[in-house]
């Protein structure tokens, strides 16, 4: 049983990282249908590329990635906790999604050659929060399954137990992953000031 239940487990975290693929490829689609942004794009790309290339404050680097990534999980989280709310924590992990894929193509119609560094820190900054928010989302289907599933038994008692337990496991990925994802971010960013010298 435990041996059937592992590889339903994988088969889902594949069949969600696949969909997270198609929508990354789907967003960098997406200035090409409109490029009305792209001077916007390129403006902000350059600000970026001077801050990886000055003296960024590290403390402060990684207190600012700390919120977007608390922002970017609790949403999943805390929206996968209702059947009412659930679509929209799918729309949260498909528009980030969508806007790595956005964010990279842009990078390298702008800058060409160039863009390798930019497309290195897009993918040293989702380089763990991503595999855990696939994983978050794998977590969220059994939860909203299991919670359906009491609800046709009518057995609402043990609903309270599973959202627990649920909550239990939202703030352990979450913890992992922002703690990985912050000394990854702390590397990465002394390599890169390193490289710019």
């Amino acid at each position: 049983m435990r041996k059937k239940d592992f590889y339903k487990r994988n088969k889902s975290l594949i069949i969600i990282s696949i969909i997270f693929i198609v929508f990354v490829v789907g967003g960098s689609y997406l200035n090409k249908i409109d490029s009305s942004n792209l001077n916007k794009m390129s403006s902000q790309i350059d600000e970026i590329r001077a801050y990886y290339n000055g003296n960024i404050n590290i403390k402060d680097f990684v207190f600012t990635n700390i919120k977007e990534y608390i922002r970017y999980l609790g949403l999943i989280g805390i929206l996968s906790l209702f059947f009412f709310t659930y679509p929209i924590a799918i729309i949260v992990f498909i528009v980030k999604a969508m806007s790595i894929g956005y964010t990279i193509n842009t990078s390298v119609i702008l800058l060409g050659l160039n863009s390798f560094k930019m497309c290195i820190i897009v993918f040293l900054k989702n380089i763990i929060i991503v595999p855990m928010s696939i994983i978050l989302i794998e977590l969220s289907i059994g939860y909203i399954k299991s919670v359906y599933k009491q609800l046709k038994n009518k057995r609402q008692d043990s609903i309270v137990s599973l959202g627990k337990e649920f909550v239990l496991n939202l703030i352990i990925v979450m913890c992992a992953s922002i703690i990985l994802q912050s000394i990854l971010n702390i590397i990465s960013i002394s390599i890169i000031q390193f490289l710019a010298r």
